[in-house]
């Protein structure tokens, strides 16, 4: 059994590996998407350079960030800066899962923040379909959530 510590500068360690959820790509979630983010480009419904249709890329962006909920609880804090590199297209029928590792943890103008390199597989093939980092600010010491 996992137990969850509410996440902080002070208990993550450089190095530190974390994997998400897997994440079922359904059509349904392509169209929910399109239609979220008013981006209905007929690539994401019908045929596109790839070889049929595929899915916004950022489609499973929130999905590198949730990583660190399998192991933490992750209370309000501030997302600094996200960089991804979009390797393969997403498409629906894809199982995908993310895997991350801690690269830095730094204090700048005292604020704490740590650096999550990432990448996203399709689980079936091994294919790196998205790869990034994130920054994101931590509180100093542990806090309890309610």
């Amino acid at each position: 059994m996992i137990e969850f510590k509410t996440i902080s500068y002070d208990l993550v360690q450089v190095g530190e590996e974390f994997k998400s959820d897997d994440f079922l790509i359904k059509p349904e979630d392509v169209e929910t998407f399109a239609f979220a983010v008013d981006d209905h480009h007929p690539w994401y419904f019908d045929r596109s350079p790839y070889g049929g249709p595929i899915a916004h890329p950022v489609l499973l962006a929130n999905q590198a960030l949730m990583m660190r909920h399998s192991r933490y609880i992750i209370p309000a804090g501030l997302h600094a800066k996200m960089q991804m590199e979009f390797v393969e297209p997403l498409r629906a029928g894809m199982r995908v899962r993310s895997y991350g590792k801690v690269i830095d943890k730094l204090e700048k103008r005292g604020r704490y923040y740590m650096v999550t390199e990432f990448e996203t597989k399709d689980e079936e093939s091994g294919t790196v379909l998205v790869r990034g980092q994130f920054t994101q600010m931590l509180f100093k010491g542990e806090r309890h959530v309610a």
